[in-house]
């Protein structure tokens, strides 16, 4: 028994392990790696290897959401397009129950499973810094898109390529920082030299939303966590921002990318945010709200709805607004589940974030801490984001929220 029990958790390391890998692979990857690590646990509830609490708070919040997505299929206008997303969440709790139950192993176990995210996140780092100075990265894949780099998940065109590697990287930057801190924290300027660096890769990837939540996610953590004296953060901020308004008027792209399509657009247009593409989909999103205000028109319906000529925003040009979905996570939520799915949303999120708050200020865990500020971030308001229900985005969103609420368990066990 014991050593089926140790090859059950063995089991689960490894694919936790490999975890970030399925992201710079595909979608596919990315599904069959949480389908698989979800079936591994309830295989391990349904042996007995696995103690399983079915009035766990945080398995009770998950279940509520996912019973919100399931109401929601009732309403959608094609249900076909949003059945396999709620299908997926089903499958996203145990994922995430997994890695809670991965807490109660020994400490050295927990620091090998980061240690080697860390060095996957470490050699997209190295792939990027390639890129941004030869062209390409280290497989020859391009970004077809100046002032931006594609990373691993780029190809050869912008038929082959898929520019998102800004948001992998602020999903695993901060657990990465969490990792060398917490490993050789005595090394305070190693750490500092560090975080800049992430922040300018960030900045060099060319995603502006994944950029500003990348840079305040990095300052609060040096903020709160690293022991450097009020003149060293100063310093440190003021060397970023110099390097920025240098750099800014060196490099016509990234001027081009982060200045001129950003104010001088607003400005031209007397600062209407209509004329912008994403704040044409942040119309149509609230006017598809504003339709469908109880229940919304259905998870990944928007991509559907948004092109209905009644929602054409621009009426001087032949783009309607329509889009995949609103690239704002609140408007998707009100969109595509109304008023009740997102108020729902908001009640799992919120005392999610609570618990996991609340265990931090006792156990002063970084990783967690990481985790939530993640999580926050990526609720912002305003700033764009990737699809809530799609593969990719979801995938980064639940790792973080894993993390999140799995270290909130030694707690529990404690009280």
């Amino acid at each position: 028994m014991l050593n089926a029990k140790i090859s059950f958790q063995n089991a689960l390391i490894f694919l936790f392990s490999i975890f970030p890998i399925s992201f710079l692979i595909g979608n596919l990857f990315i599904n069959l790696s949480i389908i698989i690590i979800s079936i591994v646990y309830l295989l391990g509830v349904f042996f007995k290897k696995v103690e399983f609490k079915i009035n766990d708070k945080f398995f009770l919040l998950l279940i509520f959401f996912f019973i919100t997505l399931l109401i929601n299929l009732f309403f959608s206008n094609d249900i076909s397009l949003s059945y396999p997303r709620v299908l997926k969440f089903f499958f996203i709790i145990f994922f995430v129950l997994a890695y809670r139950y991965l807490i109660y192993l020994d400490n050295n176990e927990l620091n090998y499973l980061y240690k080697l995210w860390s060095l996957i996140f470490a050699i997209v780092c190295v792939d990027l810094i390639f890129e941004f100075f030869v062209g390409f990265n280290l497989l020859g894949s391009k970004s077809y898109i100046p002032g931006r780099l594609a990373g691993f998940m780029g190809g050869k065109t912008k038929y082959d390529s898929e520019l998102v590697i800004g948001n992998y990287f602020f999903a695993f930057a901060l657990l990465s920082l969490s990792y060398f801190y917490k490993n050789y924290s005595k090394k305070k300027i190693l750490n500092m030299s560090l975080a800049i660096i992430l922040i300018l890769i960030s900045f060099f990837i060319g995603e502006r939303s994944n950029f500003a939540k990348t840079i305040i996610v990095i300052s609060l953590f040096i903020f709160f966590i690293y022991e450097l004296n009020i003149k060293q953060k100063f310093f440190s901020i003021m060397f970023i921002v110099c390097f920025f308004a240098v750099f800014l008027n060196l490099n016509p792209n990234y001027k081009i990318r982060y200045v001129d399509q950003q104010i001088k657009t607003l400005k031209k247009n007397n600062f209407k945010c209509i004329s912008s593409n994403h704040c044409a989909h942040y119309q149509v999103a609230i006017n598809i709200f504003k339709d469908n205000p109880f229940f919304g028109v259905g998870i990944k319906n928007f991509r559907i709805e948004s092109f209905d000529n009644k929602y054409k925003i621009l009426k001087n040009k032949n783009w309607t607004g329509g889009t995949t979905h609103p690239h704002q996570i609140h408007l998707e939520l009100l969109s595509e589940t109304g008023i009740i799915g997102y108020l729902s949303f908001l009640i799992f999120i919120f005392f999610s974030i609570y618990f996991s708050l609340k265990s931090y200020l006792l156990t002063k865990n970084i990783y967690q801490f990481s985790a939530i500020i993640f999580i926050v971030a990526s609720l912002i308001p305003f700033l764009p984001s990737g699809s809530f229900f799609t593969t990719y985005s979801s995938g980064l969103f639940w790792i973080n929220y894993a993390i999140m609420i799995g270290h909130t368990k030694k707690l529990n066990n404690e009280l």
